[in-house]
């Protein structure tokens, strides 16, 4: 909830109807579920502030068409719903996309737009992705992930690359080096001013058409736990014992 509201019930959680900012919706195309786009508005609005905004990554926004750009993108943590969103925006801005997964969901990444996907379990990670960074200009980091097993390869990484890289991850880093210091992605600043055009392009104008012509997809895809809140243990257990390219979804 933002800025909340003593006595008001507005905005409270868990209604059959939730209001939003109409800078934060766009209209669900009738191909797409609404199980299907429950996976969306948290990855949307986290990808678009990690990549857009000017105080993480600053890059370009979307444009109607194709367009290529000379630098590449690392975003750590492609099969998770905000990596996966974070792939697909960042290829519709025309970056090369360098990302991680386990090896059995390689192939989902790169249909999403990954150029390259390695397995961050593999012991010579580091030196695969320092090498393979080399080849253009690094543009930034993603971090989707923000936990030691993403945090740590990924420092290794730019010290061995001996360069300063923007890193923007989706929780806080509390031991920040000179080379090394993730800011923490707050997604609220892509529909206020100065920044409100970022919120409009994405949600106004690239979400629904980007369902429509396949440019977004909805990934992971949905499990649906079952209808109703009393099925929330159960999902938060799920979720605990690890899903992997999957998004829990309860209806009501």
């Amino acid at each position: 909830m933002h800025s909340p509201k003593t006595g008001s019930y507005a905005n409270s959680a868990f209604q059959l109807y939730s209001v939003a900012s109409e800078r934060l919706m766009a209209r669900i195309p009738d191909t797409v579920s609404f199980e299907e786009a429950s996976v969306l508005p948290l990855s949307i609005s986290t990808a678009a502030a990690g990549l857009y905004l000017p105080e993480y990554l600053g890059l370009p926004c979307p444009t109607p068409g194709s367009r290529t750009l000379a630098g590449t993108i690392l975003i750590w943590g492609g099969a998770s719903s905000v990596g996966a969103t974070a792939i697909q925006l960042a290829a519709a801005s025309g970056l090369r996309i360098v990302s991680t997964a386990s090896t059995p969901n390689h192939e989902l990444v790169r249909s999403l737009g990954a150029s390259v996907v390695f397995n961050y379990r593999s012991d010579s990670l580091v030196e695969n992705l320092v090498n393979e960074l080399k080849k253009r200009e690094l543009v930034g980091i993603f971090d989707a992930i923000a936990e030691e097993e993403s945090f740590i390869p990924i420092k290794t990484t730019i010290e061995h690359l001996q360069k300063t890289v923007r890193v923007v991850s989706v929780l806080p880093y509390n031991h920040p080096t000179e080379r090394f210091n993730p800011k923490f992605i707050s997604s609220y600043g892509i529909a206020y001013p100065p920044n409100e055009r970022i919120s409009e392009t994405i949600w106004g104008e690239f979400v629904t058409e980007g369902l429509v012509s396949g440019r977004l997809q909805a990934k992971p895809d949905p499990v649906i736990v079952g209808p109703g809140l009393e099925e929330l243990q159960k999902a938060l257990d799920l979720q605990k014992a690890g899903v992997s390219a999957k998004k829990l979804v309860i209806t009501l």
